[in-house]
């Protein structure tokens, strides 16, 4: 028998406000006391501001990041075409490269542009997932319901593939679910989103 209590933020907190607004018709019923009632709302009320408040804080910071990765991709493909005219001067020098820290080519591997890449497969009571590391160390994992606009973080994954097993929001009903991912290094994320991937979840 699967658990009552939703496994899902959106859910949970669906789920807790309805505790909240039904159990007092029924607290005399159960035997619950005015202290013991106050108790319950308490934690109630706790559990939900916290959700809420992870919730926004991950907004924020995917919005931060994914300011930051656009600064990026911008200021780093205008630095390496100015650089790549520096490289053809008759007047650079190998000492004026070293000095500079321009060695190599401009074809190196680009934290700031990697794009990281995925497919998804839907199977009986979860989605896999496929990725390619390339040399980044893995994935962050992202999801949201089809028509929503803010992204939740699902998981971090270091080897493909990778098997989500969270259950639709609503018990019996499908619903569309969006992901996608970005690249990791050394525990950070990089990079640009993967194309989003769409896929039919059963309730």
């Amino acid at each position: 028998m699967p658990d009552y209590v939703p496994t899902t933020d959106d859910a949970l907190v669906t789920w807790l406000v309805n505790l909240q607004t039904k159990l007092p018709g029924y607290a005399t019923a159960l035997g619950i006391d005015s202290t013991r009632m106050t108790a319950i709302n308490g934690e109630t009320t706790a559990l939900i501001t916290a959700i809420q408040n992870n919730g926004q804080a991950k907004e924020s910071w995917l919005a931060a990041s994914a300011a930051k990765q656009a600064t990026a991709n911008t200021t780093l493909t205008a630095l390496r075409a100015e650089i790549n005219q520096w490289k053809t001067s008759p007047a650079i020098t190998t000492a004026m490269i070293a000095d500079l820290q321009i060695v190599g080519s401009s074809s190196a591997f680009n934290p700031e542009t990697y794009q990281a890449t995925l497919t998804a497969q839907v199977f009986t009571g979860y989605v896999r997932f496929k990725f390619k590391k390339g040399q980044t160390d893995g994935i962050n994992l992202y999801s949201r319901i089809k028509g929503q606009t803010a992204w939740k973080f699902v998981s971090r994954d270091t080897n493909s593939p990778y098997d989500d097993h969270t259950p639709a929001a609503t018990p019996g009903t499908p619903e569309v679910r969006e992901y996608q991912a970005f690249g990791v290094l050394n525990d950070q994320q990089i990079g640009q989103p993967s194309d989003i991937v769409a896929v039919t979840v059963a309730g």
